[in-house]
């Protein structure tokens, strides 16, 4: 019951406030403001959307391909279509459910290929930790592009009143958590003391997890695993570069203003499963800030109506094709095990 409360807080609290944000921006557009959101979507050029959307599955298909250097290294290879199913359901899984996709692709193969679930999300754990180290550094070279800026950017952050507002009153809510996972913790060696069989499971799930976080210390395509690394992350940057071309009032904008709007549409992804409502506005005040810096401070609103609807154009068109890729991979995999099982019968 605890556990359930807490996923539920944990989902719930980032969603209302994304929700929040999205009713707090819209409702501050007037039917002028609304109807050049609307325009977006029917001058947009389409043709650029769909060429992003291509660079987008080559990322999916390469970090597909990557994960199989580390499961080789432990002596499986499910082949690049498994892999890839497993990707897709997993960014599938994670617009609903945070940091379970993790785990889910991790189930996929275990039900696919037999291929331990704790070696398998030991890799993906290890994964994240490169791909966060990655996210660092092109942090870092947005920095750099946008030097003179720094101060204005943060100011962006700052003005998000409604995000302020939002978590000011949740200060007992992280004392809540704090306290239910302490609790959780001692019912965990108290289960531990009294069961010692689930002690000798523990640790051997632990020694598992270990054995693929370790596992790009100790793989032979070492090389080749940075290099689709290098492939997926310029993969990320370019997808998100290409919808610029798409309309005429981003087309010009220059490579600084591109950088520091991928790096704000991505902590919105973190802070809410799926960038849902927050991914917008953040992409969206980036870019007004780069066409209008003084539209804060005449309107009092920190996002012009069309930068939020191309936000949110990149956002769902993104968003769809995850969708619809990861509802294929669900359907493929379901197949493969149906197949397997009957040939298992016969």
């Amino acid at each position: 019951m605890k556990k359930t409360i807490v996923n539920i807080l944990k989902i719930g609290i980032p969603l209302l406030l994304a929700l929040y944000i999205c009713w707090y921006i819209w409702s501050s557009f007037s039917v002028e403001d609304k109807a050049e959101f609307g325009k977006v979507f029917q001058t947009a050029n389409y043709f650029f959307i769909f060429l992003a959307l291509l660079v987008g599955l080559a990322s999916h298909l390469s970090r597909a391909h990557r994960w199989r250097y580390m499961l080789r290294t432990m002596g499986y290879d499910p082949g690049l279509k498994a892999s890839f199913h497993a990707t897709m359901i997993g960014n599938i899984v994670n617009i609903i459910l945070p940091r379970v996709g993790e785990m889910s692709r991790a189930g996929v193969l275990k039900a696919t290929h037999d291929i331990p679930f704790d070696k398998a999300f030991g890799t993906i754990v290890a994964e994240r930790v490169i791909d966060m180290l990655c996210l660092a550094i092109v942090a870092g070279l947005a920095l750099v592009f946008n030097y003179n800026n720094i101060a204005d950017l943060i100011q962006i952050g700052n003005t998000i009143n409604a995000t302020q507002d939002a978590t000011a009153g949740n200060s007992y809510t992280l004392y809540i958590l704090m306290g239910v996972f302490l609790i959780g913790m001692l019912a965990l060696i108290l289960i531990l003391k009294m069961k010692p069989h689930l002690k000798e499971k523990l640790i051997l799930f632990i020694k598992g997890l270990w054995e693929g976080l370790v596992t790009i210390f100790r793989m032979k395509d070492r090389w080749s695993y940075i290099g689709h690394t290098l492939i997926i992350w310029t993969c990320y940057v370019v997808m998100f570069w290409i919808p610029f071309y798409a309309l005429d009032f981003t087309k010009d904008l220059p490579l600084d203003a591109v950088m520091a709007a991928f790096v704000s549409g991505t902590i919105g992804f973190i802070i809410v499963q799926g960038g849902l409502g927050l991914y917008p506005v953040m992409v969206g005040a980036v870019i007004t800030f780069y066409r209008n810096p003084d539209y804060f401070q005449e309107t009092g609103n920190i996002v012009m109506p069309e930068d939020s609807g191309f936000g949110f154009l990149i956002w769902l068109t993104q968003t769809v094709v995850v969708v619809l890729l990861g509802l294929y991979s669900l359907l493929a995999v379901k197949r493969a095990k149906k197949s397997r099982n009957l040939a298992t019968i016969q």
